[in-house]
């Protein structure tokens, strides 16, 4: 069971960094990695990033604090497993009970890493997320959208190139010969193929980045504060991609 449900949790983070909300899962027989890894931004959000040692550091987190993370990580697993046993399975569900079970996983993990964190700390967490996530967050955040002062037509535009972003990563994922395939990969074509993913995804949020006004690019550099250098994770991970906005 445990394996199923981080399987599951992998499949909800990886469509939420890249913003396909209302995707199929990628061909090839299942999401990629497991847990921290896959190919979104690295550490998937949440305690996740909080189990970086880099972001513990920047946060400034306390002994007490990074020591019960796996206590709450425990609280977090078995909530989500009972959202995903009601819910049938994300494979299982239409776009529209996707997107609510998505936004369920991140009410629970928000609320996690708010009972961790103080409010100092919480600023500087919000700022890493948005890093994380990048501007195609925007997609299912109605909120940053607001903030940002997005039109309706900008918000079509920044969809439009996550659809064929998505469309990209899944042709690239078939020539590869699908997930199992990749997870037999020698260390140095698995890392190569990393990389084309990374370079991908950069690609793509420097198209999404400039579909915004420089107003707005402003206001998106300051949300975002201070560029963290997340580091490289395990498993079809890597680093974030896409980096800060350009110019920051």
């Amino acid at each position: 069971m445990r394996r199923t449900l981080v399987v599951l949790t992998a499949l909800v983070l990886v469509m939420a960094s890249v913003g396909m909300a209302s995707a199929q899962p990628p061909p090839g027989g299942g999401p990629p990695g497991g847990g921290r890894g896959g190919f979104g931004r690295g550490g998937g959000g949440g305690l996740g990033m909080l189990q970086i040692k880099e972001v513990q550091t920047e946060l400034n987190m306390t002994p007490h604090q990074i020591s019960v993370l796996d206590t709450k990580q425990q609280e977090v697993r078995g909530a989500m497993q009972d959202l995903f046993q009601a819910g049938g399975g994300p494979q299982n569900m239409s776009p529209e009970d996707r997107q609510k079970m998505m936004t369920k996983v991140q009410e629970i993990q928000s609320k996690a890493v708010s009972d961790i964190l103080d409010t100092k700390q919480m600023v500087r967490y919000h700022q890493l997320e948005l890093q994380q996530q990048g501007i195609g967050a925007v997609g299912r955040n109605k909120e940053l959208a607001t903030k940002l002062d997005l039109t309706a037509d900008q918000t079509k535009q920044i969809a439009d190139i996550q659809r064929q972003a998505r469309q990209e990563m899944q042709a690239a994922m078939q020539t590869a010969g699908g997930f199992q395939a990749l997870q037999n990969m020698s260390a140095d074509d698995r890392k190569k193929f990393q990389a084309k993913m990374a370079d991908s995804q950069k690609a793509t949020e420097a198209k999404m980045l400039a579909v915004l006004t420089d107003k707005q690019q402003a206001k998106w550099k300051e949300m975002t504060g201070p560029h963290f250098d997340f580091p490289a994770m395990g498993g079809f991970g890597g680093r974030r991609p896409g980096g800060p906005p350009p110019g920051q």
